[in-house]
């Protein structure tokens, strides 16, 4: 008996299956938003992940399916995560399908050479800060980049503070200020920043003629001495 134009029929799980351990079993590893190249095997991951849950278990209640995907999302791409799983929660499915899915996760973690470009440009921003000027220049600078990356905000506070607080460490060692997320380690360097900047225009001028040099000086002294002698002579 011929079986042409016959539509196969779809893989069966063994009777009493658990299916809620296959969703745990074929569930992508994590991803952490950091690099569009992870992200690309992520996302490929969920495509088979979606494609075999809803296969062998067409019943399967897709929104646990959906939130079970995106607690694999850690750091950076939690965020991104977290809302979408709010809209879940509340009996509202974000995408259509897989497909539109996969565009918006795309679009947000896998523009390669923009995010990767980005990091090696950070990178560089924070090992030559010196060279920028104040704090203030640095952090707009800095906020700039790092909008174009997938870093969590803790990971934005752990490369921000190395080099914005160079110029006043010593200070913020006994200042006790909170320094715990990256809006507020802004805040509190650019207060500091501003204060250094404020003393030194109020330094008082102790010579006219700026600083000089410890020879010169003497130098200055010794001659100012030997005319007051001839005067006193005269």
């Amino acid at each position: 008996m011929s079986n042409a134009g016959t539509t196969p029929a779809p893989p069966q799980l063994p009777a009493g299956y658990d299916v809620s351990k296959l969703v745990t079993q074929l569930a992508p590893r994590e991803y952490d938003g950091k690099m569009a190249q992870d992200g690309l095997r992520f996302v490929s991951a969920a495509s088979i992940y979606h494609s075999n849950i809803t296969t062998f278990s067409p019943s399967f209640p897709e929104t646990i399916l959906w939130i079970t995907l995106l607690n694999k999302l850690t750091e950076g791409a939690a965020e991104w995560a977290g809302p979408h799983i709010v809209t879940l929660a509340s009996g509202t499915q974000p995408w259509a399908d897989f497909a539109a899915f996969e565009t918006a996760f795309k679009a947000h973690f896998c523009a390669a050479d923009d995010k990767e470009a980005a990091i090696a440009e950070l990178v560089k921003l924070c090992k030559g800060q010196h060279k920028i000027g104040t704090v203030q220049d640095y952090t707009v600078k800095f906020n700039a980049i790092a909008a174009r990356t997938s870093f969590s905000a803790e990971d934005k506070r752990e490369r921000y503070a190395p080099a914005a607080l160079h110029k006043i460490k010593d200070i913020l060692a006994t200042s006790g200020h909170d320094t715990s997320s990256i809006t507020k380690i802004q805040a509190v360097a650019l207060t500091m920043d501003q204060n250094l900047l404020v003393r030194k225009e109020e330094r008082p001028k102790q010579f006219s003629g700026g600083w000089r040099k410890k020879g010169e000086k003497a130098a200055a002294t010794g001659k100012e001495g030997i005319q007051t002698c001839r005067d006193q002579s005269a």
